[in-house]
């Protein structure tokens, strides 16, 4: 028996039980509140906040206080997938590290790898390895968090990655989408033919069971069918199974996307075979699909905590091997001592030269001399600083952006070129921005047409929100916001080519 623990931004969800030879037994499941502000995203925004939330969740609840794994999604707890030589775990480990080094993971300042196995090829001697890395300092406070709980973790890991084995023996063989709504944050995991593609994390701002929530729900499918075509995959993403809704909100939501896509089939998300809920209370799993994926037994070769209690020992062993090398440093500072008391013999030396360059700088005459010089030199200072506000002052105006029919003109030329309509909404003289609407009937020809904006120079930014489809269901629309770009004087130009 074990406890699962899943932070999300508003609550702590708890699930309690075991793994089974088809799946996971679950005891209990249990919701608690956690104060606002505690957490965001994963990372601890209050410590002393998070401690207490859990410390009552535990008392109130009476669970057991070891067996303890935290589930997090968060950007400062990356997890990836890759396929790896099936070696021996140490050469395994060597090879993930090669991968996280030359990956975005190695950003990291002070990082940590855990990693353990999803799968097996035993004809093409390769394994599937998910690694997870995140900071030191990350893990350990979470350790420290629920030390001074009074529970002990054994593991800590990327939720995101936990669901989508959960759902592999669901997916077998099917084009699937799994979508999993926590708060805001919006997680979909692709699977084509039973074999996993793709996961994307969004927000969400709308509420469920508006039109509004469904319109933000079809432009991430929309998404989904993008990264289909770019990966010139034949499937057709039709089931979508929900997670994080009622049965009613599911229902409403399938209702409203119909109207937008026939060919899209949303139902409420059930266990995958092998999962029993105590007490048959089925409708608990689509909110809780993140702590009860997580007591499902996974092939754990390197556990993160693990590898961090390795990498704090071997800080250690570092610190008292640089004990032995100081002694020789001793040495050498016995040296420097010996050669201070010579050098402090010619510093009394020096001292009676010191004060009688000390008798010439306080004669009158030449403090007289000083304060002319000074006051010279301050008025040239003041003259410098005018001088260089009008150089400013001018480089600005020669640089200031002009919104003449010429930008129009190119907006139009590039909209013209993919069938797409530009409304022009407003310009802010302050700011140097176009708000515009584009149109079109295919979204791919309004991405193009952005992609042109951007590649534009002149323009410094262009930003682009909210996809919606009109009413009469015929074209597509979305907002854009062009920043334009200082222009190039002949000055700049001149100094670029210097540069160059």
């Amino acid at each position: 028996m074990s406890e699962v623990v899943f932070l999300s931004n508003t609550n702590i969800q708890i699930a309690s039980g075991s793994s089974a030879s088809d799946g996971v037994k679950v005891s209990k499941l249990i919701s608690s509140p956690l104060p606002e502000g505690a957490v965001l995203n994963g990372v601890v925004m209050d410590q002393e906040k998070l401690t207490e939330a859990i410390k009552l969740a535990w008392q109130a609840n009476k669970l057991p206080k070891s067996e303890v794994t935290l589930i997090i999604n968060s950007p400062q707890l990356r997890a990836n997938r890759v396929d790896a030589p099936l070696l021996a775990d140490k050469k395994t480990t060597e090879f993930i590290e090669r991968e996280t080094k030359d990956s975005e993971y190695g950003r990291f300042q002070n990082p940590v790898t855990g990693w353990y196995v999803v799968s097996k090829d035993a004809k093409a001697k390769t394994q599937r390895v998910v690694y997870e890395t995140a900071e030191i300092d990350f893990v350990n406070k979470y350790v420290k968090i629920f030390a001074s709980a009074g529970l002990k973790l054994k593991s800590i890991h990327n939720g995101v990655q936990l669901a989508t084995e959960f759902f592999t023996k669901q997916a077998a063989g099917k084009t699937i989408l799994y979508m999993i709504l926590d708060g805001k944050s919006l997680v979909t995991i692709f699977f084509a033919e039973g074999k996993y593609y793709y996961d994307s994390t969004s927000r969400v701002f709308a509420q469920p069971g508006t039109p509004e929530f469904a319109r933000e729900i079809y432009s991430s499918i929309s998404s989904i069918r993008q990264f289909i075509s770019a990966q010139h995959l034949t499937e057709t993403v039709k089931d979508i199974l929900f997670c994080g809704l009622t049965n009613s909100q599911v229902v409403q939501l399938a209702n409203d996307i119909l109207n937008i896509d026939s060919a899209a089939d949303i139902s409420l998300a059930q266990p995958p075979q092998g999962t029993t809920i105590a007490g048959g209370n089925q409708a608990q799993f689509p909110f809780f699909v993140y702590p009860i994926s997580g007591l499902r037994k996974i092939d754990e070769r390197l556990p993160i905590l693990k590898n961090t209690k390795q990498s704090s020992k071997k800080k250690k062993t570092e610190g008292s091997v640089l004990g032995k090398l100081i002694i020789p440093f001793i040495c050498v500072l016995a040296v420097v001592l010996v050669a201070y008391g010579l050098c402090f013999a010619y510093k009394t030396k020096k001292n009676a030269e010191l004060k009688e360059y000390e008798r010439y700088i306080n004669d009158p005459n030449v403090i007289a001399q000083v304060n002319e010089y000074d006051k010279m030199y301050n008025n040239m200072v003041d003259m410098g600083r005018t001088q260089g506000g009008v150089d400013l002052l001018q480089q600005n105006l020669d640089t200031y952006p002009i919104p003449d029919s010429s930008v129009n003109n190119k907006i139009l030329a590039a909209a013209k070129l993919h069938n797409v309509k530009v409304e022009f909404n407003s310009y802010s003289a302050s700011t140097g921005v176009f708000s515009i609407t584009a149109s079109a009937p295919e979204v791919e020809d309004i991405n193009i047409f952005i992609a042109d904006l951007m590649a534009m120079d002149i323009f410094e930014n262009v930003d682009y929100t909210g996809y919606s489809i009109t009413e009469d269901g015929k074209r597509w629309e979305i907002n854009v916001v062009c920043t334009l770009a200082a222009r190039v004087t002949a000055d700049s130009a001149e100094s670029e080519k210097e540069v160059n």
